[in-house]
């Protein structure tokens, strides 16, 4: 597939073009080329799996912040282990508050 524009690659990582902006601005999730003239993002098909580490973590309500020192601390091969220990942190606030987790979809429960 190649780069494809920032309105595919919203509709791909269900992520929309706004939130994309903020997590470039943010590092989180940096565009693999921007056109120098007109500013317009475009990313690669390889940064998918990325973008739906950031919004799962959203999901669970893991501050950005926290999500952006992961991403650059921990690597594409401890982000799985992270995700859990973000999971069983959003559990426990969440049972302490007498609440639900939600629970990302494709997850085992």
């Amino acid at each position: 597939m190649g780069l494809v524009s920032i309105g595919e690659f919203s509709r791909l990582s269900r992520l929309s073009p706004k939130a994309l902006r903020l997590y470039d601005d943010l590092g989180l999730l940096v565009p693999d080329h921007v056109d120098a003239a007109t500013g317009y993002r475009w990313y690669a098909d390889t940064q998918l799996d990325q973008a739906r580490v950031v919004a799962l973590l959203r999901r669970i309500g893991v501050p950005l912040a926290q999500i952006r020192d992961m991403l650059v601390s921990v690597g594409p091969e401890g982000q799985a282990s992270w995700f859990w220990s973000a999971c069983g942190r959003c559990a426990r606030r969440a049972a302490q508050r007498g609440g639900v987790v939600p629970c990302p979809a494709g997850t085992p429960r």
